[in-house]
């Protein structure tokens, strides 16, 4: 169950799923095509790279990310603030968190990373999103 005012919409909620999906699709095609010789290097955290690993994810969905609106980064983590339009988009700009994992961008359940909601504004302590990145992916307004 959502609180009202915390985590982005019901039905943004749902098409989190099928990008989750699509997203541990594109994760293993990349994982299966890396050898063991080869060097990783970390993802940049930048508006096109993020950008880039969004449609990827979006790729086999009904929705279409009509613009990055912001990239904030603070250490392995990213909030992208982006615009998606189709099948059940809202059309606004809504968050979405992103970890580096290795060489790639990971998105991110907010139910799993921003904590466990009590009242107040407050970071959760069991939140892992880090305090500077918290207020503009888990806190919406």
């Amino acid at each position: 169950m959502s609180t009202p005012g915390r985590y982005p919409s019901t039905a943004w909620h749902a098409h989190f799923m099928k990008l989750a999906l699509a997203g541990v699709a594109v994760a293993a095609l990349v994982l299966s095509g890396c050898s063991g010789s080869s060097t990783q290097t970390n993802a940049t955290c930048d508006s096109e790279t993020l950008r880039s690993t969004f449609e990827m994810i979006l790729h086999d969905s009904d929705m279409t990310l009509a613009s990055v609106d912001s990239v904030e980064c603070s250490g392995e983590w990213a909030v992208v603030h982006a615009t998606l339009t189709g099948d059940g988009a809202s059309g606004a700009s809504e968050p979405s968190i992103f970890e580096r994992v290795g060489a790639d961008w990971v998105l991110k359940a907010p139910e799993g990373v921003c904590g466990t909601y009590t009242a107040g504004d407050a970071r959760p302590n069991d939140a892992v999103v880090p305090e500077s990145l918290w207020e503009s992916g888990c806190a919406i307004a």
